[in-house]
């Protein structure tokens, strides 16, 4: 018997494309397709469900390259933007036709409003926030094994659930993607007039360009400030770092501390509670490397720590160890580019 994997496609509705997660999601299904074929012989088929107005042709093709047997556009022209309401009803009437087993969600800002809705609606468990999933063989049956972080990143918790479809919601960055040009797959619009009249309604959307949406998704160098560099909570080196963030085209990041404490917006913060990052060069000034810091950057590709303390434990987890005051040096780089000007 044919089962099937869902995957919830996160639609950027800016820009009008699938957001990466969405890529990572399809290709870790993929992964698990080829798993459940090794561990006991069942057979998977992946749905990618987008629910949108249009979907470039693109994104159908990307997503047949990562894995996706099939492709489906939930299509209707009040799908312009993300409405939880609308939009849980209309996962809904697609599980009505396509019965999945499985069915992952990006744990994003749209996930982790969408997924506790239609899973309640399909009166099942939901798994979130996860940094790892596999199959297990469990009693002679197969099982999703989502694994999580918890007692503040101290521990890692492997997930069962009791009631099918087995559901999770998945950190961003959290898999990477892979593409196969052998690969190939089926699209399929399936057409949604029958949403109910909501109360809520939206009017119109409004976005300030010159807000800082901290979006890491392709951020390939991260300067990211620790307590260390605002004690007293002072802004000092805070705006230091943001401009050579600016002045470098990297991206800035902070700590948890910095955000209780106000001095940063949460947008910018990498942790359990904030984003995760897989750059190709994370750099930490005065970050000294609680868990839950540490489980958002680690697979960064090199890891470069400044700190005071030679026994931080973020050095546990770098490339490269600077035991040196980050303020000093955060001055000595604005100096070095400012003198090349």
């Amino acid at each position: 018997m044919m089962e099937k994997i869902a995957i919830y496609c996160e639609f950027d509705y800016r820009n009008r494309v699938l957001g990466e997660v969405s890529y990572e999601l399809i290709s870790k299904a993929f992964e698990l397709k080829n798993q459940a074929s090794s561990l006991c012989g069942a057979q998977f088929e992946i749905d990618a469900v987008v629910i949108a107005d249009e979907l470039p042709l693109e994104c159908v093709k990307k997503a047949y390259r990562c894995g996706a047997n099939r492709v489906i556009l939930i299509k209707n022209r009040i799908f312009n933007a993300f409405s939880q309401t609308i939009m849980s009803a209309a996962f809904i009437e697609y599980y009505k036709h396509n019965n999945s087993r499985i069915i992952l969600f990006p744990a994003t800002f749209q996930g982790r409003l969408i997924a506790p809705r239609i899973t309640t609606m399909l009166d099942t468990g939901l798994v979130a926030d996860c940094t790892g999933v596999e199959f297990i063989v469990k009693d002679r049956e197969l099982k999703l094994a989502p694994t999580r972080p918890t007692f503040g990143s101290e521990l890692m918790a492997t997930i069962l659930s009791k009631k099918l479809p087995e559901c999770a919601t998945i950190r961003p960055h959290t898999f990477k993607i892979k593409e196969y040009e052998s690969l190939e797959g089926e699209f399929v619009e399936f057409d949604y007039f029958t949403y109910p009249d909501y109360r809520i309604k939206l009017l119109k959307t409004l976005v300030d360009d010159k807000e800082d949406l901290s979006d890491f998704s392709n951020a390939k160098i991260v300067l990211c400030a620790g307590l260390g560099i605002a004690g007293n909570k002072n802004r000092e080196y805070l705006d230091k770092l943001q401009k050579l963030a600016h002045l470098t085209g990297a991206k800035f990041a902070c700590t948890r501390k910095l955000v209780d404490f106000n001095l940063v917006s949460r947008a910018n913060q990498i942790g359990q509670t904030g984003s995760t990052v897989q750059a190709d060069i994370y750099i930490g000034f005065g970050v000294s490397g609680a868990l839950q810091h540490i489980c958002g950057m680690k697979n960064s590709k090199t890891i470069v720590a400044i700190n005071t303390d030679e026994n931080a434990p973020i050095f546990d987890y770098c490339d490269y160890k600077i035991v040196y005051d980050a303020k000093v040096i955060i001055d000595e780089l604005l100096a070095q580019l400012f003198d090349n000007e």
